[in-house]
């Protein structure tokens, strides 16, 4: 009878013990996110230079998807200039000892480009394919909390959750290739009204190139590889200083515009946010956007 006891005591003694593993295991420990606002620079503007309406003569492609969506289209994280995270849609993650679940904080009053406020379901939303094809499951705590929970340990999702964009919750709505300041962003009003693509390939022929950025028609232009020395020569007097980006690509940008620093490791994350034109010369869209 003392045997059979001492070997239900055990028994209920491992069962704790693995319980209690097992809840230590599926605790949460925080992620450590700097304050998304670092990466919205204000614009400084004199009157009537944050109504401009840039042009930008640019080959269609991948990285100028990227680098639109990116203006009105936010993730939860990022990574920040050292290379830690930076919290935009997200204001707290938390993560389990085991890797398996996920807890994001949804950041409060962040205003929607369709008027409503951001929210759980609406990240679940845009999570939830992501994070099936993963195996997992996307579980609504409250109006702001939400739980991602997969089988497997999930290390790398952080790296995922800065590629998921929530639309609609940048500083500018997108209209295809044109962007149009959204005055209700959280972190208040961009430096410019808007910006137009101009992808058409007779433009970024040698001789058209040249007469664009000769006449200041571009807020900037990217170099097309194919230049005739006489109309180089033209552009190099131009009012332009020319940034090479890591991927070969070469852009040059007006003098005039201020603020705007194309990240050159991956120009596609480039933010438009705090561009502003520091001059009245650059001419406005002849579309009137």
């Amino acid at each position: 009878m003392r045997r059979r006891l001492s070997l239900v005591a055990a028994l209920l003694l491992a069962a704790l013990g693995v319980g209690g593993w097992l809840l230590y295991q599926d605790g949460l420990v925080p992620v450590a996110l700097a304050d998304g606002r670092e990466r919205f620079i204000q614009a400084r503007p004199e009157f009537g230079e944050d109504a401009a309406r840039l042009e930008v003569l640019m080959p269609a492609g991948p990285g100028l998807e990227a680098l639109l969506s990116a203006q009105s289209d936010l993730p939860l994280i990022e990574r920040g200039p050292e290379g830690g995270w930076v919290g935009q849609l997200a204001s707290s993650l938390q993560t389990s000892r085991h890797g398996r679940r996920w807890r994001i904080q949804v950041r409060s009053g962040w205003r929607l480009q369709d008027g409503a406020t951001l929210d759980a379901e609406r990240v679940g939303t845009t999570l939830r394919p992501g994070t099936q094809a993963l195996g997992g499951e996307v579980r609504v705590i409250d109006a702001a909390t939400l739980d991602l929970r997969f089988t497997r340990r999930q290390e790398d999702l952080p790296e995922l959750l800065a590629k998921w964009q929530v639309p609609g919750t940048g500083p500018f709505v997108r209209k295809g290739t044109e962007l149009i300041r959204f005055d209700g962003f959280i972190h208040g009003r961009a430096g410019i009204a808007g910006l137009r693509v101009v992808m058409d390939p007779a433009l970024l022929e040698s001789r058209a190139w040249a007469d664009g950025l000769a006449s200041a028609r571009w807020a900037w232009t990217v170099f097309p590889g194919r230049v005739a020395p006489e109309d180089m020569a033209r552009v190099r007097m131009a009012p332009y200083d020319e940034l090479r980006m890591k991927d070969g690509s070469v852009w040059f940008l007006s003098r005039r515009l201020r603020r705007l620093r194309p990240d050159a490791a991956d120009w596609t994350r480039t933010r438009l946010f705090g561009v502003w034109r520091g001059s009245m010369d650059l001419p406005y869209d002849p579309l009137g956007m």
